[in-house]
């Protein structure tokens, strides 16, 4: 799953996410446009965003699905 994917299915948009990971809203679209890789730091934010909001991810599927892209 990507970073959009997920982002979308937890209802946040890219200033909710980036906000909840210390990021800015540009740094979130440069992931999600695959212009820029998270760091395993970020990722690791990025999936306990989204599980707050009841997403049930791992950062294997994160990586996994970047890899196959």
């Amino acid at each position: 799953m990507d970073i959009r994917s997920l982002r979308a299915k937890a209802g946040m948009t890219q200033k909710e996410l980036g906000e909840a990971c210390g990021l800015g809203q540009s740094t979130i679209g440069n992931y999600e446009a695959g212009i820029r890789a998270p760091s395993l730091e970020v990722a690791q934010k990025i999936i306990e965003a989204v599980r707050s909001r009841g997403v049930d991810v791992s950062i294997e599927d994160l990586f996994t699905a970047a890899a196959a892209a």
